[in-house]
Formats: C-alpha cells, sequence, structure tokens
C-alpha cells in the first residue's frame, strides 16, 4: 500500500460507558428524513452485511490503488464523485461514503453500531473539513468491548465525544481500513471456530 498523508492526532482509546448516547429506533429510522446528530446527509446502513463488507473493502483497496497513481487528486476525485453519481444502487457507489473510511464505516455497522458521519480528511482529494479521517458513531454498550479490542488491533483511535457518541479515527490515510480488516479478521475466524 502507498504511503499516505499523516495526520497530527496523538492515538487514544478511552470509553466511558455511562457517558455513550443511546439511539432509539424510532430516531433511527426518522434520521434518514431528517438527518441525524446534523449529518443532512445521513444514510442509515444499519444491518450492512459482513459479505457487503468483504467486498466493499476489497473495492477501497482498488481505490487506494487507483488513487495513488493518478496524476491529480482532485481531479481524480471529480472522476469517481461522477461514477458515484451514476450509480443505482447503495452498495455501487459505497453507500457514498469517502475513500478511506469505507471499511470502519461498514464494519461498524456489521457489528451492530450506527454510524452517523464520517470524512477522510481530504486524503484522497476534494474539499474535506476534518483534520484527520474519522467516524462518529452510535455504541451499544454490548458491543464497546468488542470494538475497543479490534480499535487495539488495528492501532486506530477510539474516544467518546461531546454527546455520548463513539469516534474512530486515524493517524494515516488508511488506518481506518485497517479496522475493517481487522473486524472481518475477527468475524471469520469466530465462524470458522
Amino acid at each position: 500500500m502507498v504511503e499516505g498523508r499523516i495526520y497530527p492526532r496523538a492515538i487514544e482509546r478511552r470509553i466511558d460507558l455511562d457517558l455513550l448516547a443511546d439511539l432509539s429506533e424510532e430516531e433511527a429510522e426518522a434520521g434518514e428524513d431528517e438527518g441525524l446528530q446534523g449529518n443532512q446527509q445521513y444514510r442509515d446502513i444499519r444491518g450492512v452485511s459482513w459479505g457487503q463488507l468483504a467486498e466493499a473493502l476489497q473495492r477501497e483497496a482498488e481505490l487506494f490503488v487507483r488513487f495513488a497513481s493518478a496524476a491529480d487528486l482532485d481531479e481524480e476525485a471529480e472522476r469517481y464523485d461522477e461514477e458515484r453519481e451514476a450509480a443505482l444502487f447503495p452498495d455501487e457507489d459505497l453507500w457514498g461514503l469517502d475513500i478511506g473510511v469505507i471499511g470502519a464505516t461498514l464494519a461498524l455497522s456489521a457489528l451492530g453500531a450506527t454510524t452517523v458521519s464520517s470524512c477522510n480528511a481530504g486524503g484522497f482529494g476534494g474539499r474535506h473539513v476534518a483534520a484527520f479521517p474519522y467516524v462518529a458513531f452510535y455504541l451499544p454498550r454490548d458491543l464497546a468491548d468488542q470494538v475497543f479490542a479490534i480499535a487495539e488491533e488495528a492501532d486506530v483511535g477510539l474516544v467518546l465525544e461531546t454527546g455520548g457518541l463513539a469516534c474512530l479515527y486515524g493517524c494515516t490515510d488508511y488506518d481506518l481500513h485497517r479496522f475493517g480488516q481487522a473486524a472481518l479478521r475477527r468475524h471469520l475466524g469466530r465462524r470458522s471456530s
């Protein structure tokens, strides 16, 4: 894999279970129409399967190669955005997610968390507002230990944000992809035992 940008954020892993926000089914369903936690482009991707995650990780890895060989990242990002706009189904455009956060976002969904927002911080061109790649999500308390262990294995950050959302983040363009890979390996390991 090509070396990506490095973002100046120290990796921390700390979650206070008592401060995790709860999300009701009604709030989650309303989010599709009204937005969720300020994200007006929220997409409900709860229920993504492990098979969909495996396919998305492969496609994201191919996108890494494609963008690494691009002469101009911003032009390549524009071409990719046009391709996504032509997609008919959510899995065709990888649920509209930024390259670099696809694997982690879908892994969190497959695990049972509800992702709210994400950004790749511009590591693959285009204009982005985040200072580092992240995925913000509702973390059910019963999944916290599992998500924490995967974050440790992938060496990514996991902290609690204001309002009780969990935030998974990386210090390079590829860290969150590594989280997705670690989650899938763990799942496949459990199935084979």
